[in-house]
C-alpha cells in the first residue's frame, strides 16, 4: 500500500491576513519536561479543535525531484469539516481545480480536458491507498497524524520535543537492520511535539509494506485573531525517488464568506 501521507501530499501538489507574529519552529532552546503522555495527547487534540470556521490562502509552491524543479500556485478555500476548494495555476493559467467534501471529490483538468466526480474509493482503487476529506483537512490545519489510531502510543523525549510514535525506536531500528518488518505495523506514525505549545511541528509516516516514507515540517505559523494558522511547510517524500516540496502561504484570511465555483465543461471527458 502506498503511504497515505504521500498520497495526501501528491493530491495537494497536483490539485494544491498576513500577520507579522510569525513563529518559526526549529531547534531553539526549550525545556522538555516529564509530562504524562496521556496529558500531552489530550492537550494536542484539544488544541487542534480550535480552528476557524473558514480559511483561505494563496500558496506559491516549489517541488524538486532530482534535477527537475516545478513551480505552481495554489489558491485554497475551506469550510472546516465541510468543503475544500483548490485551484492550481501555472504561468498565470489555471490548470486544475478540486472540490472535496466528506462524501465526494470532484476534479477537472483544463490541460487534458478530463474530469472526475465520485467518492474517495476512486483514489483507493487507482493508487491502492485509503484517503478521505479529513486527511486532507488535517494537513492544511497542521494537525497530528495517527494519534487516535495508535493502539498504544510510544513516547520519548528528544532535546527539543516530545516524540510520540506507534512503535518503539529500538524495535524499529532492529527491523531496519534485519530488513524484516512486523506485519503488526502497516504504517508507522511519528509526531514531534513542541513541549511549550503542545502543538505538532513535524510528522512522519512510514509505510511498512512499500517502504515509502514522507515527512512534513510545519515550519511557520501566524496568529490571526484567536487562531494559530499554518503559514509555511517543508515536505520530503521518498517513494523510489526523493521529492522535496516547500510552500509559503500568503493572504491568509479566517471566518470570511467564501465562494466555491466549480463548473465542468460539457466538452470534458469523464474519468471512470
Amino acid at each position: 500500500m502506498i503511504n497515505r501521507f504521500l498520497v495526501i501530499s501528491l493530491v495537494l501538489i497536483v490539485g494544491f491576513t498576513g500577520c507579522k507574529s510569525t513563529k518559526n519552529t526549529g531547534t531553539q532552546t526549550r525545556v522538555v519536561g516529564n509530562k504524562k503522555t496521556n496529558l500531552i495527547v489530550s492537550q494536542i487534540l484539544e488544541n487542534e479543535k480550535v480552528v476557524p470556521k473558514t480559511l483561505s490562502f494563496k500558496a506559491p509552491t516549489e517541488m524538486v525531484t532530482g534535477d527537475k524543479t516545478t513551480s505552481f500556485k495554489a489558491s485554497v478555500r475551506m469550510v472546516t469539516d465541510s468543503v475544500i476548494w483548490i485551484s492550481i495555476t501555472a504561468y498565470s493559467y489555471e490548470v486544475a481545480r478540486i472540490l472535496a467534501t466528506p462524501d465526494s471529490v470532484k476534479y477537472f483538468s483544463r490541460t487534458d480536458k478530463k474530469y472526475y466526480v465520485g467518492d474517495y474509493g476512486f483514489i483507493e482503487e487507482k493508487m491502492g491507498v485509503k484517503f478521505n476529506f479529513f486527511d486532507l483537512q488535517s494537513l492544511i490545519l497542521a494537525r497530528s497524524f495517527g494519534l487516535e489510531e495508535m493502539e498504544k502510543i510510544r513516547r520519548s523525549n528528544s532535546k527539543s520535543s516530545y516524540v510520540l510514535s506507534s512503535i518503539k525506536k529500538g524495535k524499529l531500528k532492529k527491523m531496519e537492520k534485519r530488513g524484516v518488518f512486523d506485519d503488526e505495523f502497516e504504517i508507522v506514525y511519528t509526531n514531534w511535539v513542541d513541549p511549550e505549545s503542545l502543538r505538532v511541528e513535524r510528522v512522519e509516516m512510514w509505510d511498512m509494506n512499500s517502504q515509502n516514507k514522507a515527512s512534513i515540517q510545519y515550519s511557520a505559523f501566524e496568529n490571526i485573531e484567536q487562531y494559530v494558522v499554518l503559514s509555511a511547510f517543508k515536505m520530503n517524500i521518498i517513494a523510489g525517488k526523493s521529492t522535496e516540496i516547500t510552500s509559503n502561504f500568503s493572504k491568509i484570511t479566517v471566518n470570511e464568506p467564501l465562494k466555491f465555483p466549480f463548473k465542468i465543461s460539457s466538452k470534458y471527458e469523464r474519468i471512470k
